[in-house]
């Protein structure tokens, strides 16, 4: 009876020391998404909806969310003690002592490491989540901008067909106008093969459009992976916010920009591995139990015939050998002053994108203002008076397409100015990783 209480107890520690104390913890970290703030915010619901998709469906983003996930399990396992160590030795040879011979002994060991390491080891798994966080969050921002920055090009690609298809109809009309006069003989057939001519060229330059539209949507949907995909109609119509407070939004970038908050997560961990690699220099422990079976004498009965022994151990180890703890501690060092580095070539990249579209906005806005309210009116007049005198057959063919000509790139840039008014205030929102205070870039 006393021996099966010996082995239960024995049985009972050794199935203690094969319990790892790590354990998950279930507190996650809660941040505001930029990208889900900025969609939130468009009204449009196809152009919602597709933005959603791309955030649902793209596969980088499923790349960065199965890094998390890994991060996340590897926190669990650096909480992890190390395995404990089982020995059984069967004496071959049994060693006498007054009690009896000793037939065999266990021993289990567990290593405790000393010096807060696995505490360490799991603050760097956690700003190592931390920074692939911020990092998806810096992508699904990407996505969300580079998306945007496609539908309004397809939106232009799209007004610019409908120009070119006017205009192809305007000159189709003026060509069987030239035949006709020409069949009379009150025009030349030069007149008509002008007319022609110029129509080859739209059609041309139709069809460069359509190859562009092929390529922008075919980008559009592998960003939502789904090719061949139908995409929404997109009206480019910018609202640029009057009286920019610039102070204001480089605070908002700062406080905002994932990327930022990736490089710090990145400088924590570099700082907490300095920390770990520190830590070698501290001794590590260990516990053990041993038990040995010892059998009954046969030839004399003495007191404690064939009792067994149950010792405790304990020990540590003596960190000696400090050249290569050494040069851990100075990479781990080296890394922080890299990643200290880096953030600041982030805060410099932050800048300068700011700095860039407070110089590009107004420049695009005074573009606009010439191309949609001042220039339109003085090309569709001067069309309007050379439609009429050709009509009239006080001008030639090539007059015609001269202000015909001024009036299609007055239009084509129009649009194209109002695109990239868009774009900029896609590209600032991107920037400062955050709705803007006024109006809708959409």
């Amino acid at each position: 009876m006393e021996k099966l209480q010996k082995w239960g107890l024995v049985s009972a520690i050794v199935g203690l020391a094969f319990i790892a104390p790590g354990a998950r913890s279930s507190a996650d970290e809660t941040a505001v998404s930029p990208a889900d703030a900025i969609v939130e915010r468009i009204d449009d619901d196809e152009l919602r909806s597709l933005l959603t998709e791309v955030l649902e469906r793209n596969p980088e983003i499923a790349v960065l969310r199965a890094k998390i996930a890994s991060s996340g399990e590897r926190e669990v396992a650096v909480r992890k003690l190390p395995d404990p160590r089982a020995e059984l030795t069967a004496f071959v040879l049994p060693p006498e002592t007054r009690v009896g011979p000793q037939r065999f002994a266990a021993r289990v060991t567990q290593q405790l490491p000393g010096g807060g390491k696995l505490e360490k080891s799991a603050r760097v798994a956690q700003a190592e989540r931390r920074a692939l966080s911020s990092q998806l969050e810096a992508l699904r921002l990407d996505l969300v901008t580079r998306a945007r920055r496609l539908l309004i090009e397809l939106a232009y690609l799209d007004e610019a067909r409908r120009v070119l298809d006017d205009d192809h109809a305007t000159l189709s009309h003026f060509e069987e106008l030239a035949r006709a006069r020409y069949a009379s003989g009150a025009g030349l057939q030069m007149d008509a093969v002008q007319l022609q001519a110029e129509m080859t060229r739209l059609e041309a330059r139709a069809t460069e459009i359509d190859e562009r539209q092929a390529g922008v949507a075919a980008d559009l949907n592998r960003l939502r992976d789904r090719p061949g995909a139908p995409l929404p109609s997109l009206v480019v119509d910018p609202n640029a916010p009057d009286d920019l407070d610039w102070r204001a939004l480089g605070q908002i970038a700062f406080a905002s920009r994932p990327e930022l908050a990736a490089d710090d997560a990145r400088i924590e961990q570099a700082s907490v591995r300095t920390e770990l690699a520190s830590e070698d220099k501290s001794p590590d422990f260990s516990v053990g139990l041993t038990y040995a079976y010892v059998d009954r004498r046969t030839d004399v009965d003495v007191p404690h015939n064939g009792r067994d022994v149950l010792g405790l151990s304990g020990g540590i180890s003596i960190p000696l050998w400090r050249k290569g703890t050494d040069a851990e501690v100075e990479a781990a060092t080296q890394s922080r002053i890299a990643r200290e580095a880096e953030r600041r070539a982030t805060v410099t990249t932050v800048e300068r994108e700011l700095e860039d579209l407070r110089g590009r906005l107004p420049e695009i806005a005074r573009r606009l203002h010439l191309m949609s309210d001042v220039l339109p009116v003085q090309a569709e007049q001067s069309f309007a008076s050379a439609e009429a005198a050709y009509a009239a057959g006080r001008v030639d063919a090539l007059s015609l397409l001269d202000t015909e000509r001024v009036l299609l790139d007055v239009r084509l840039s129009g649009a194209r100015a109002r695109a990239d008014l868009a774009i900029a205030l896609v590209d600032l929102e991107d920037a400062i990783a955050a709705p803007l205070p006024k109006g809708d870039p959409s």
